[in-house]
């Protein structure tokens, strides 16, 4: 039993029947910028929600949210994102691992890949967002079984969609990243691929991570970070001056490598590993983006068609998509500059507990 019983955990979210009918997002013109803004985790939820459609149109419905790992070889953002699901799994030692979470998990591909790699392994996901865990469900291609687990102490059963894959499990468990509701001691690995950065404050989830992890476990973080060596907070009008467009576009903290390095430290753990690697990420990613300009443009305009008769897109989606893809494709080439002048980077860090 590897769940915490009910009453010690606050802020959970529980998976129910309303998970095959999410609410639809009520969208007014002026809420993308809000959420962009105010970045709470709500606001977070509903951008993913508004902005994967699109990003999977443009991928050619990749299932994965990360920018990926791009080689010379590389040759789309879905291989992309695979290797950089594959670097990571290699990066936390996962075959020498039994029970892991992936938090923050989007739709679960990173951890159906991991499932295809390293078959003895069982996998939780962790995701506050009830939309994509319905799309996981479904890429998982199994049976709802609830009540799985049951806390004899609590009235209220812990629910999780469990899939049977083999003779493992893929789970996947409606929750918050910061208040995690599973046991001491019982995970040997811990992953936030491309999530860590919207954890608000991060060091509770690194303090959950390190009280869920066995002894000998890892905890590993795939994240965008600055390399500013500011010790404060800047302000917004500071962020823009370093960061340019890029501090409006980039939907998440912008936490600088040595205090996620302090935060680590802080919490009890042992850093033993870091790898930047935002010299394969962040200007492949945007040189194929601006190469690949127009075929994304016809793409997410076929695609987002009112109706499935549509031929070609109206004036109005034409010029609608033509004024926000212009933020994209600057914010795109700022994170090309300012990755080549060092002021952000994407690094891999594996830490363990120092008990």
């Amino acid at each position: 039993m590897i769940f915490r019983k009910r009453s010690s955990v606050q802020s959970l979210y529980y998976i129910t029947h309303k998970l095959k009918r999410p609410r639809l997002i009520k969208l007014n013109p002026l809420d993308p910028l809000l959420w962009i803004l105010r970045r709470n985790e709500s606001d977070i939820v509903n951008c993913y929600n508004f902005m994967t459609p699109y990003f999977r149109h443009a991928t050619r419905g990749s299932n994965m949210l990360n920018f990926g790992y791009w080689s010379k070889k590389t040759e789309d953002p879905m291989q992309a994102q695979g290797e950089l699901c594959s670097l990571v799994g290699e990066f936390a030692n996962l075959n020498s691992a039994k029970n892991m979470l992936d938090v923050g998990s989007g739709f679960s591909a990173p951890a159906i890949q991991w499932k295809s790699i390293y078959n003895l392994l069982n996998i939780i996901c962790v995701n506050i967002n009830l939309l994509q865990l319905k799309t996981a469900k479904s890429l998982v291609n199994e049976d709802i079984s609830s009540d799985i687990l049951k806390s004899k102490e609590s009235t209220i059963t812990t629910r999780s969609l469990y899939l049977n894959n083999r003779s493992d499990n893929i789970s996947l468990v409606n929750a918050n990243g910061k208040v995690l509701p599973f046991k001491d001691k019982c995970m040997d690995r811990i992953i936030a691929l491309e999530s860590a950065q919207h954890f608000k404050p991060l060091i509770l989830f690194i303090q959950e991570a390190k009280r869920i992890l066995k002894n000998d476990g890892l905890l590993v973080i795939a994240i965008p970070v600055t390399t500013t060596t500011d010790k404060e907070s800047l302000s917004l009008a500071q962020q823009f001056r370093k960061l340019g467009i890029l501090a409006l576009t980039w939907a998440s903290e912008h936490h600088e490598l040595g205090n996620v390095r302090s935060l680590i430290n802080d919490a009890g753990f042992g850093i033993v590993e870091i790898q930047n690697i935002g010299s394969r990420v962040y200007a492949p990613f945007t040189e194929y983006y601006v190469k690949n300009r127009r075929a994304i443009k016809r793409v997410i305009l076929k695609g987002s068609g009112s109706s499935s008769s549509l031929s070609s897109p109206s004036l109005f989606h034409n010029i609608l998509y033509d004024v926000a893809e212009n933020f994209i494709y600057k914010s795109a080439l700022k994170m090309k500059e300012i990755s080549q002048k060092g002021l952000i980077d994407y690094v891999l860090i594996r830490a363990k507990s120092n008990n």
